[in-house]
């Protein structure tokens, strides 16, 4: 026999073998993955669970979480679609809404406490559920810092009813829109240009204060 022809004979002999002697451990290569995947997943699962009682207010550390980032609607002649951060359930069976913000400055504004207040009534329509007047607002912490979480007193059914009947004015043109003390305030508003010449036309009032 031709030395080099036994020479590759040989090696695909090896290879052979070797490839054999392998075959059998891809299902444990496998289960091992899929394994150490899950052990992953659970563990991220947790340290999630830890982080999320461990930045929660005081008066929430025995509630239970119920939903996260979740869309409620409400029934009334306006319907109100919310999207909620957090909302968990006390002992006593009240519903508690928290919203996360990330500003720097633990600032609490009243869009805050007007947003948490549509979101009581779309979660109260959607689940049939009393929702407390009381829900608080979370900051980042700075610097590793923990987060900074204020309380605020929510408006009722009917203050975030007439809210709604004014905004629905307003984008039908029946009712003037009054400009903001400070033009910063627009800069960032998502019915900045459903003002249009109506705003304009208030902003010389504004500059000339």
């Amino acid at each position: 026999m031709d030395p080099g022809f036994r020479g590759a004979w040989l090696a695909a002999m090896v290879g052979k073998a070797s490839t054999m002697r392998f075959e059998p451990m891809w299902p444990w290569v496998l289960l091992l993955a899929v394994a150490l995947a899950v052990v992953w997943h659970l563990f991220r699962r947790h340290h999630a669970r830890v982080a999320e009682w461990r930045d929660r207010p005081a008066a929430l550390r025995d509630a239970e979480l119920i939903c996260v980032e979740a869309q409620f609607r409400s029934k009334s002649r306006w319907p109100i679609v919310a999207r909620v951060d957090r909302a968990y359930r006390l002992p006593t069976g009240l519903v508690v809404l928290v919203e996360l913000k990330t500003r720097s400055a633990p600032a609490v504004k009243t869009s805050d406490v007007i947003q948490l207040s549509a979101q009581r009534v779309a979660v109260e329509d959607e689940l049939r559920v009393c929702v407390s007047d009381e829900a608080f607002v979370i900051f980042p912490g700075r610097h590793s810092a923990p987060p900074t979480s204020r309380a605020v007193r929510l408006m009722s059914r009917e203050q975030v009813e007439a809210v709604v009947a004014r905004h629905r004015r307003l984008i039908d043109g029946l009712d003037r829109p009054q400009w903001p003390d400070s033009e910063r305030i627009c800069h960032g508003c998502g019915q900045r240009e459903a003002c249009g010449a109506a705003g304009e036309r208030l902003a010389g009032v504004a500059r000339r204060r």
